[in-house]
């Protein structure tokens, strides 16, 4: 009896142990692992340039080293695609951008969908540009309208396919009937150095990525509802076009598990978003992004809303797939 009773008190003090264990690893977690930060983009664009200065105040938070992983192509297809073969334990973060995520669904048929997502935070809402070289003869919005009118089909624009911008000049194209020449990259880098070369007239971009370039090209036309405070002298394209139903377009950068994850690891899903947080918040941080521009673009939304501002800019693609096909 004695015996048995002893064996029965050191099974408990066995389990309590493992559970303390198992305890203490999920509260130390990720300290040990590293975590790869996966970008369907090319080093030194907006997006990358978002990750890598964010994850200078996250890392401390967790205790790791978390790397950026550039995986460009196809218009962020490729990164994407490569995220979800990942393991879905919280290893691998996804910095995303809308429409681009979207467009993969919907204009590529890529094999996942938007369910397949849990967005920790819609960092950036960056209004899509018009913009054109410095020297360009177009000065405002209405000059190159007016440019395009009269050679049909001769001006070039330069664009990533399938993104709010490209939607943005889409729209343009469907309201006043333009026919203009699209040339396609696979980053924001590519067409500015296009336009820059003048190998374009002009870009359909965004106006927090176009400060790359500022000195070298102006803005021309915003697609918000009001005017940008990074180009203030650029009117909005209601304002240019004397309307007030111009759809709200821009470029979504947001920092995104795999929904699997958040099921399965919740208590692991709320560090990475308590302490994105706090990351976000640090005044260091928050004087890094009031220094290179990118305040005026950025919040913390938290995962619920993000995920919602998700659907609502997929739900706008969808409405616009025709219309984007059609000017392929």
């Amino acid at each position: 009896m004695k015996k048995s009773v002893i064996m029965g008190i050191a099974a408990v003090l066995v389990g309590l142990f493992s559970i303390g264990q198992v305890a203490n690893a999920a509260d130390n977690w990720p300290k040990g692992k590293k975590i790869t930060s996966i970008v369907p983009w090319k080093a030194g664009g907006s997006a990358d340039t978002m990750a890598r200065q964010l994850i200078k105040y996250w890392e401390p938070l967790l205790d790791t080293n978390i790397i950026v992983s550039n995986r460009e192509g196809a218009a962020t297809l490729l990164g994407t695609e490569l995220f979800l073969k990942q393991p879905k334990d919280g290893s691998n973060i996804y910095i995303g951008t809308q429409m681009y995520m979207s467009a993969g669904i919907v204009l590529q048929d890529a094999k996942f969908s938007m369910d397949d997502f849990s967005v920790i935070n819609f960092q950036q809402f960056d209004p899509a540009t018009i913009a054109v070289h410095e020297e360009s003869k177009h000065k405002t919005l209405q000059d190159l309208i007016d440019d395009i009118k009269a050679r049909p089909g001769q001006v070039k624009c330069g664009l990533v396919y399938g993104g709010a911008p490209h939607l943005a000049v889409v729209a343009l194209k469907e309201k006043l009937g333009l026919d203009y020449k699209d040339v396609t990259y696979d980053s924001g880098n590519g067409y500015r150095t296009a336009l820059l070369g003048k190998h374009v007239d002009f870009v359909a971009s965004n106006a927090n990525g176009d400060r790359a370039i500022k000195g070298k090209a102006r803005v021309l036309a915003v697609a918000d509802t009001q005017r940008s405070s990074i180009w203030p002298d650029a009117p909005t394209f209601n304002e240019v076009l004397k309307i007030n139903d111009f759809p709200r377009l821009g470029s979504a950068r947001f920092i995104a598990t795999h929904k699997e994850f958040k099921t399965k690891y919740p208590e692991r899903f709320k560090k990475l978003v308590d302490t994105y947080k706090q990351a976000f918040e640090n005044p260091e941080y928050v004087k890094l992004r009031e220094t290179n521009g990118a305040d005026s673009v950025s919040a913390y939304h938290g995962p619920e809303a993000s995920d919602r501002m998700n659907k609502e800019l997929h739900d706008l693609l969808v409405r616009y797939k025709d219309r984007i096909n059609a000017a392929k």
